[in-house]
């Protein structure tokens, strides 16, 4: 009985192998889109501080404002440039590091690459929500100057 069910599943993936070959398509994964892939990597890595109010010099909230940087992007990225961090990585794991992992830089660079597409709006993320003005936890105390410096 199990060398019936093994020989089963056996033909059975021959066969659907078969049937792919067959076809003359092959599976290719789709390229990555702004709302599918790029965005939630914005969000969690660098809308912190590309946002409007913020350190850095342009948004990167929406698509109209990320698609004219999609290429300056991806060389800032791949080059390791952006997000910037400076701590050393082989003296200890830390909390807020945001660099971006190999996956994270391989999307950015293929979406630059295959012209910035958009995809579709429904497909991207709830926008995050930031706080205005102090964005750390609330210090213990906070010493101000007896005149303005």
């Amino acid at each position: 009985m199990l060398v019936v069910i093994v020989f089963a599943f056996l033909v059975m993936g021959v066969v659907s192998q078969v049937s792919a070959v067959g076809t003359g398509r092959e599976e290719k994964p789709s390229a990555p889109t702004f709302y599918k892939d790029v965005v939630p990597i914005l969000q969690n890595k660098c809308q912190s501080c590309h946002r409007v109010g913020e350190a850095a010099p342009m948004p990167l909230v929406t698509y109209e404002q990320t698609r004219p940087w999609a290429g300056k992007i991806a060389a800032a990225v791949e080059m390791r440039m952006m997000p910037p961090w400076f701590a050393d990585s082989r003296y200890g794991h830390f909390a807020n590091d945001p660099s971006l992992s190999e996956q994270q830089i391989a999307t950015i660079a293929a979406w630059a690459k295959d012209g910035a597409p958009a995809g579709d709006a429904h497909d991207a993320p709830a926008p995050r929500i930031w706080s205005e003005g102090w964005n750390i936890p609330q210090p213990d105390l906070v010493v101000k100057m007896p005149k303005p410096v």
